[in-house]
């Protein structure tokens, strides 16, 4: 009976010392640094832990570069993109950024590529992506950028086209199309698979909650759980083992979303999580030292507020003095004799 009755005293003490835990690492936004220059359209991409914020628009397409360091909460101007262009998509291979597609205000569409190398501050032209788009999603996976989607112009037609990129070789292949022609879908990279988010198969819609599969080693889609909330213009980001879906609209020019959203792909399932402060839609997002960046967009559809917000996401984390006190609670409690536990 003593031992009993000292079983269930530790394990009261053990599941109050969980719930401390659980009160310290709750899920939370918070407000950081503006970006220099609001802007829409843009694309970003993330070298040793600082955020490159590449192109967009105000109006007409720009060039402008920012890198913002979490680390110090500050943005930094970098050497301006060759080409002024809205629309653009960046991924990151080799510690190197590379620029692909969107419009200048000219053209519809650009195949246009262009790589940063952030060690020295400059651009180069590379070989330019076969099929000229600009709303598509874009990921890096195992050395190389998969382009999925978009449109060839303003009009339509949505593309279902993908295409590979080999940075190495500075080559472009043709790859197997999506199931059903996307754009304003996001994209992530999960153990070598990309996963693709969203979207409209459509300029007018509706936008989707499509969830599918690629493959680069098969080269074959496989479709997965739908999204809770239909998506299109928002961002996603890998943090643990899971998809953010992040923001949004769910209706062609539409309110922004302030929901987010998270995929789990090994067990092909979704879950809620805590709302972004600032709803928005055409909002850029990483992620860096476990923590997600959620960049700029838009309050509505192509409304007139270009927002410069950058708003911090953390799961959380046991802090030095909260640590201790559990450690210290729970030294006291082994410490104790057991008669003392039980009361006579």
């Amino acid at each position: 009976m003593k031992k009993r009755t000292t079983s269930i005293l530790q394990l009261i003490m053990i599941l109050s010392i969980f719930t401390l835990i659980n009160g310290v690492n709750a899920q939370e936004w918070t407000q950081k640094a503006d970006m220099i220059n609001p802007r829409l359209f843009f694309s970003v991409s993330i070298v040793d832990k600082e955020i490159y914020v590449i192109g967009g628009t105000l109006g007409n397409p720009i060039d402008s570069v920012e890198a913002y360091v979490p680390e110090t909460n500050k943005w930094v101007k970098k050497a301006s993109i060759t080409s002024p262009r809205a629309g653009v998509v960046t991924c990151e291979v080799g510690r190197k950024i590379y620029a692909i597609g969107g419009w200048d205000g000219q053209n519809p569409a650009l195949g246009m590529v262009e790589e940063y190398d952030p060690k020295t501050d400059t651009w180069t032209q590379k070989a330019d992506m076969p099929t000229p788009r600009s709303f598509f999603a874009a990921v890096a996976a195992e050395g190389k950028i998969y382009a999925i989607g978009g449109i060839a112009q303003n009009v339509g037609p949505v593309l279902a086209v993908v295409e590979e990129y080999d940075p190495s070789i500075d080559t472009w292949t043709q790859k197997a199309d999506m199931p059903h022609p996307r754009s304003g879908a996001a994209s992530a990279v999960f153990r070598n698979k990309i996963y693709l988010i969203g979207g409209v198969p459509t300029v007018q819609g509706p936008v989707g909650k499509t969830v599918q599969e690629y493959d680069p080693s098969t080269d074959t889609w496989t479709q997965k759980t739908d999204m809770p909330t239909p998506r299109t213009a928002l961002a996603v980001s890998v943090l643990n083992a899971k998809i953010y879906a992040i923001g949004g609209t769910a209706q062609v020019q539409g309110p922004g979303l302030s929901t987010v959203e998270i995929y789990d792909p090994l067990s092909d399932t979704w879950e809620a999580s805590v709302d972004m402060p600032t709803a928005r839609v055409f909002l850029g997002a990483g992620t860096v030292n476990s923590k997600i960046y959620a960049i700029g967009g838009v309050a509505e559809g192509l409304g007139p507020k270009i927002l410069p917000t950058v708003e911090e996401f953390s799961l959380g984390a046991l802090n030095v003095a909260a640590r201790d006190k559990i450690l210290t609670l729970w030294g006291n409690i082994k410490r104790v004799p057991t008669h003392k536990l039980i009361h006579k």
